[in-house]
C-alpha cells in the first residue's frame, strides 16, 4: 500500500513508474524521474464511467491524492511482478493488459501501468490501483473489500494463469503462484525492498533489507548447489550401474567373477580383439582420468594369460625380426 503514514505519495509513485516529471497539487512537490530510461512501456486503464481526463497521469493521481483527508490515508496499491523474458515484448504487453483488465478494471479500479526492462534479463511491471470506486465526477467511497488478502490470493493465481497461457506457445517454462513452502521447495522467499531502499542501494550504500536479501541468496545459492550435488551423485550411481551391467552382458558374469588387466589403451584393444577372435569373452573400458581396464571372466583366465602370453612373444619376435632386416 502507498500510504502517507510512510511517506509514500500515489503521485511520486506515478512518476517513477512512468518516469515522468508529475508536480502533486496538494504540497507543491515536484517528482521527476525523466533520467529513468528503462521505461519501455506505460498506459492508464480506467473502468468507462471514469472522467476521460483521468487518461492524462498527473490528473489522475492528483484527484487520487485530493480525494484522501488523512495524514495517515492510503492513496494508492502498488504491485510489482516479473515478466516472463521468453515472451516478445509485445507478448508481455498484451499479458499485462489482459491481467489488469480482469482482475482490475473489470472490478472498478482506476489502474496504471508500466514495463521496466534495463536489458539485464529481469524485466517486470510496476501496476498502481486506485483505492476508490470512481464515476464521471471523479472518485467516490472507498471500497474496503479491495483489501482482503484472499483476493491477493487470486490476483496470483491469476498472474501466473495469465504467464502460462502466454509461456504455453513458446517455451516449456511455467509460473507458480504458490510460495516456496507451498510448493515444497527448501528456500527463503527475498523481502521486498521498495524504491527508497533500491535507490540507497543503487548508490552504493548498504541497507538492512539489502543485507537480508543478500544473505537470503546466499541461503538459496547453498541450498541449490547441494541438490545439484545430490542429483550429481545420482547420475553418477545411475551411471557406474549402467556400466556394470553392460560389461557383464558381454562377458556373460558378475564383475566380481572376472578379473582386470591394466595397460595403455592401444594395447588393451588389441588384446580385446585378439582374445575376442579366438573366443575369449571380455569387455575394454576406459574412464575419466585415463584409466583403462580389460575385463575377463576368471573362469577364462588361465586360457586367456596363455593366449596372451604367446600374442606377445609372437610380437616381440616380429619386433625383432624387423630390426634385423638388413638395410639395402
Amino acid at each position: 500500500m502507498v500510504t502517507r503514514s510512510n511517506g509514500g505519495c500515489c503521485v511520486a509513485s506515478a512518476a517513477y513508474i512512468a518516469g515522468e516529471k508529475i508536480k502533486n497539487e496538494r504540497d507543491g512537490q515536484i517528482h521527476d524521474y525523466r533520467n529513468k530510461h528503462e521505461v519501455v512501456h506505460k498506459e492508464i486503464m480506467l473502468p468507462s464511467n471514469a472522467p476521460p481526463e483521468f487518461r492524462e497521469r498527473a490528473k489522475l493521481w492528483n484527484a487520487a491524492e485530493a480525494a484522501e483527508k488523512r495524514k495517515n490515508s492510503q492513496t494508492a496499491r502498488s504491485i510489482n511482478a516479473a515478466l516472463p523474458r521468453e515472451l516478445s515484448r509485445s507478448d508481455q504487453i498484451d499479458l499485462v493488459r489482459q491481467f489488469c483488465e480482469q482482475c482490475f478494471v473489470s472490478q472498478g479500479m482506476c489502474c496504471d501501468f508500466a514495463i521496466h526492462d534495463k536489458g539485464d534479463g529481469n524485466p517486470h511491471v510496476h501496476i498502481l490501483l486506485a483505492t476508490r470506486k470512481v464515476d464521471k465526477s471523479g472518485f467516490t467511497q472507498k471500497e474496503r473489500a479491495w483489501n482482503d488478502k484472499k483476493l491477493l490470493l487470486e490476483w496470483r493465481e491469476r498472474w501466473a494463469d495469465w504467464c502460462n497461457h502466454k509461456l504455453y506457445y513458446v517455451s516449456n517454462a511455467r509460473v507458480d503462484h504458490r510460495s516456496y513452502k507451498e510448493q515444497g521447495i527448501d528456500k527463503l522467499p527475498q523481502i521486498h525492498l521498495g524504491v527508497e531502499v533500491c535507490a540507497v542501494e543503487r548508490k552504493g550504500f548498504k541497507t538492512d533489507k539489502g543485507n537480508r536479501n543478500r544473505r537470503i541468496r546466499q541461503h538459496n545459492l547453498e541450498i541449490e548447489i547441494a541438490e545439484l550435488e545430490k542429483q550429481l551423485q545420482s547420475i553418477r550411481s545411475k551411471h557406474k550401474q549402467d556400466m556394470i551391467d553392460y560389461i557383464e552382458s558381454n562377458i556373460g558374469c558378475k564383475v566380481s567373477d572376472a578379473f582386470t588387466i591394466h595397460d595403455k589403451q592401444s594395447v588393451l584393444e588389441q588384446y580385446e580383439q585378439f582374445l575376442q577372435s579366438r573366443g575369449v569373452p571380455c569387455e575394454f573400458m576406459f574412464y575419466n582420468g585415463g584409466k583403462c581396464e580389460l575385463f575377463i571372466p576368471k573362469a577364462e583366465k588361465d586360457r586367456a594369460l596363455a593366449m596372451l602370453t604367446g600374442y606377445r612373444k609372437q610380437g616381440c619376435e616380429r619386433s625383432k625380426a624387423q630390426n634385423t632386416k638388413p638395410k639395402r
